[in-house]
């Protein structure tokens, strides 16, 4: 769509109705163009399928190397990967608040529209909705997206003691980014979120070789480590000094008082590797671009406990609390 053609002004309320002066439905359908499945999708052939939906409240809206349109359409697309299937489609819901300007509308909409691109996957649907000033932030975004299971799945429960954990990428990025930009301390300026789809970084891994995967979002990694320990009631041994943390990022995760295991991310993914392909998945991972910084971590071991042990660097071995520890809490709308 040519950027001149996009009227003006502000989101009104008479939107909503479909006798105002715009079909906001239209002028984000037009903006997407390549990115909708042309005639409807092409038929399925008995594959099996996943489904996965979110709603994203992101605040900013725009934040350095990302938006809420990203946002919404890599989150929905890593929870597909993450399960061992291949993005197939995805639906989109837009509740926007009046007086949002027309301008943010676009650009959060050409966002959708290239990270779909890039993904991969192709947007089937999309609806809007105009909801009355002080209703809503500016705008809000709900994505359901459809997977195809073309390779065996990925499930927690196909641990198994021995396996290697690993991240693909630095802890907290993303939280560090927006909390940043936030409160004005520039670290934001270092430390980029990692937002982005990983549909091309598990694709590239060598076959077979990963038992399990599961997106690390909000609460970070330790909610993943805890949800694999608790769904394969194995305990897992962390090595603190393995974490991948940015340098950056250090500084303004004590300024914040927040913990790097705690500390949300937008583009990063616990993998469990077999111990003989561990190394070849952590050469793969660091030869993508999203991997660049994949560390091995810890291990799975025999322990039914159902526990994460975390190992320091002086030695010590102590169990990740099962709740949240005081002061490491996320701030809201970091997702």
């Amino acid at each position: 769509m040519d950027v001149n053609s996009w009227p003006v002004g502000q989101v009104a309320l008479a939107d909503d109705s479909g006798t105002g002066p715009r079909q906001l439905t239209d002028l984000v359908l037009d903006v997407l163009g390549p990115g909708l499945a042309p005639g409807g999708l092409p038929p399925l052939s008995g594959e099996p399928l996943v489904v996965r939906t979110g709603g994203y409240v992101v605040d900013p809206p725009f934040f350095g190397n990302g938006d809420l349109g990203r946002l919404a359409v890599a989150g929905t697309v890593n929870a597909i990967v993450a399960t061992g299937a291949d993005p197939y489609a995805l639906t989109l819901g837009l509740i926007v608040e009046a007086g949002t300007p027309l301008q943010l509308l676009r650009r959060i909409t050409e966002s959708v529209r290239d990270t779909a691109h890039e993904a991969g996957i192709a947007i089937a649907a999309v609806d809007t909705r105009v909801v009355r000033a002080g209703d809503a932030d500016q705008l809000f975004l709900s994505a359901t997206g459809i997977g195809v299971h073309r390779r065996p799945p990925l499930p927690l429960s196909g641990v198994r003691p021995g396996d290697r954990v690993l991240v693909t990428a630095p802890l907290g990025n993303h939280a560090v980014h927006l909390l940043s930009l936030r409160a004005g301390l520039g670290f934001e300026h270092h430390v980029p979120s990692d937002c982005a789809p990983l549909t091309s970084l598990l694709n590239g891994l060598p076959p077979d070789s990963v038992r399990a995967a599961a997106p690390i979002t909000s609460g970070g990694l330790a909610a993943t480590l805890r949800s694999c320990a608790t769904a394969r009631g194995l305990t897992l041994r962390i090595d603190e000094g393995a974490l991948p943390v940015q340098y950056e990022a250090r500084p303004a995760f004590e300024l914040l008082g927040l913990a790097p295991l705690h500390a949300a991310n937008a583009g990063s993914m616990c993998l469990f590797a077999p111990p003989a392909a561990a190394d070849a998945v952590l050469a793969a991972l660091r030869s993508h671009p999203y991997g660049r910084q994949a560390a091995i971590v810890g291990t799975v071991t025999e322990d039914t406990a159902g526990a994460v042990e975390l190992r320091s660097p002086d030695g010590p071995v102590h169990r990740l609390p099962a709740g949240v520890p005081p002061g490491s809490a996320e701030p809201p709308r970091l997702r």
